[in-house]
């Protein structure tokens, strides 16, 4: 069987079920998507790397689904995002998607110090301390000493409530970021009941998965966005596709680019 070099030098045995579930994600058609896993299978050879192996996959899919060919892949999309308060905003469009009422970064009185939180969740009578940690690189992991900065952090919040220096009661709390924990990090969330949003966590809920099911596509995921532009669509607050759509008045973009900008994102977002 041929082994895939993955980003860290190690191998694994080629599975052509993940290459599958890619090209679903990026729109292909169920027959469609195993004829052109098989055929990437066939083709690869010992050795090879993860990233070809993806950009077989687009290569595969363009002739089928031409606006596969405006888009990065959104692992890479949400790495390219400004980690705040970009990311740290984009966390909660995807959680009020989800039916949340989520409030923004606030200041909070412990008892021994004052906390900075990176967001508010409120659902079903439950009041949840978003912790959200971003990652330029998609394969860097949050550490365990955000974990267990997390829970020092939310014990000294509920003494703070205790003696009436706060009026927050939070239920728990929930670290949110693109990518996923070290095994360290997640063994110590796991024991402490520290809950955990990230790249397929949990397993088929992930965040990728939110988005994808809404469509939340960061702007970062348009391929031919230039750096000047980002900042500028940054600069408004624009950080979604569909904010891109409905904010474009609000940019300093060439009229003409803006234009095909617009119809790039349309096309990715009318792609099923």
């Amino acid at each position: 069987m041929v082994e895939v070099t993955k980003w860290d030098g190690r191998r694994e045995p080629f599975q052509r079920e993940k290459v599958e579930r890619t090209l679903l994600r990026l729109g292909a058609p169920p027959r469609l998507a195993e004829r052109l896993s098989r055929k990437i299978e066939d083709e690869a050879y010992e050795g090879i790397s993860t990233k070809e192996v993806l950009d077989r996959v687009y290569q595969a899919l363009e002739e089928y689904k031409p606006a596969v060919a405006l888009r990065k892949d959104l692992r890479t999309a949400l790495g390219e995002m400004r980690s705040a308060p970009d990311f740290e905003e984009y966390v909660r469009i995807v959680l009020r998607a989800q039916g949340y009422r989520v409030h923004p970064n606030r200041i909070i009185q412990g008892l021994c110090v004052t906390h900075e939180v990176d967001g508010i969740a409120e659902k079903d009578g439950e009041r949840i301390y978003l912790e959200v940690k971003h990652h330029r690189d998609p394969h860097n992991y949050t550490p365990f000493d955000v974990t267990l900065s997390a829970k020092a952090k939310l014990d000294d919040i509920r003494e703070g409530l205790k003696r009436g220096l706060n009026n927050e009661p939070f239920d728990r709390v929930l670290i949110v970021c693109n990518t996923r924990l070290t095994e360290h990090a997640r063994k110590y969330a796991d024991c402490i009941g520290i809950d955990h949003l990230g790249w397929n966590v949990p397993h088929g809920r992930g965040f990728e998965r939110l988005i994808e099911e809404k469509r939340l596509y960061p702007v970062t995921i348009l391929r031919s966005l230039t750096e000047e532009e980002k900042g500028k669509l940054s600069e408004q607050g624009i950080l979604t596709l569909e904010q891109l759509i409905s904010r474009m008045e609000r940019v300093d973009i060439p009229e003409s680019r803006m234009s095909e900008l617009i119809d790039e994102t349309k096309r990715i977002l009318e792609q099923r």
